[in-house]
């Protein structure tokens, strides 16, 4: 079987991206093969731009970049924004608050620039996971009236369950609140999904989506497979992702993307 391709969409942790976070060769060929067979290679996730412009530049992709969940379309090589969908800055405080509160930890993430209170183990995990070092402030209420891209609470796995029922419930209808890793809660602007950004970016490409094929693992990927003409799954991916998905590949330790890619559309 090979399914209509002209854009190709893809999660990075969890999805393109091993365990360890590391861009296999495997993968790295398949996408430059997409690439170099005509077709719109698109990174998609809910890190910071900063973090996916390395990957994208180690693909040799010239093309935008879906960042902080679909809160940002920016060019990976002309640096044009395509959109930017921020949160409100009386929300930013209150979520800000919240933290001060509660003694969570929380990255505010302003022009593509990371804020949080203080370094810590928090801090450090993030910076390993992504490359990007946060700036410590002492208080994040000096931003008061800024409009974050994103904020993101990172909080021990055991006990985020709880807390992302709290957030979702105190913010229904006013963020979207959504889990990306077994340790983070992340906000958004309401109007903010990978699936309407992916929307967006085909039809400034005029690409049908019945042409477009997405990958993914975890809950914020929901949107971007219920969008696109084609889903897949990896192997590890939750239940609620490959319960919508068309195709359920390999894990993301087993070069999944690539073997899907071969085996589906090229």
């Amino acid at each position: 079987m090979k399914i209509p391709c002209r854009l190709a969409a893809f999660d990075l942790d969890g999805t393109l991206l091993s365990s360890n976070h590391e861009l296999s060769s495997e993968n790295c060929k398949a996408l430059q093969q997409l690439a170099e067979n005509g077709i719109l290679v698109v990174l998609v996730s809910g890190r910071m731009h900063r973090s996916i412009k390395p990957i994208s530049d180690q693909i040799g992709l010239e093309n935008p970049i879906i960042s902080y969940n679909g809160g940002m379309v920016k060019h990976a090589i002309t640096g044009d924004v395509y959109h930017h969908t921020p949160v409100p800055p009386d929300y930013a405080m209150a979520i800000v608050d919240d933290c001060n509160k509660q003694n969570l930890h929380l990255n505010f993430c302003l022009n593509d620039e990371l804020f949080v209170v203080k370094r810590n183990e928090w801090s450090e995990l993030y910076e390993t996971r992504t490359g990007v070092p946060a700036t410590p402030i002492g208080d994040l209420r000096q931003l008061a009236g800024e409009t974050p891209t994103k904020l993101l609470i990172i909080h021990p796995s055991e006990k985020l369950p709880l807390l992302l029922d709290s957030f979702k419930t105190q913010y229904a209808g006013k963020l979207y609140v959504t889990q990306t890793q077994p340790e983070y809660i992340e906000f958004m602007n309401p109007e903010v999904t990978k699936g309407r950004a992916l929307t967006a970016l085909a039809q400034q490409y005029n690409i049908p989506i019945d042409s477009v094929v997405v990958f993914g693992d975890s809950y914020n990927d929901e949107s971007l497979l219920k969008t696109a003409g084609f889903a897949i799954a990896m192997g590890n991916a939750v239940a609620s992702i490959k319960d919508c998905a068309d195709h359920i590949t390999a894990t993301n330790d087993e070069n999944g993307v690539a073997k899907a890619i071969w085996e589906l559309i090229l």
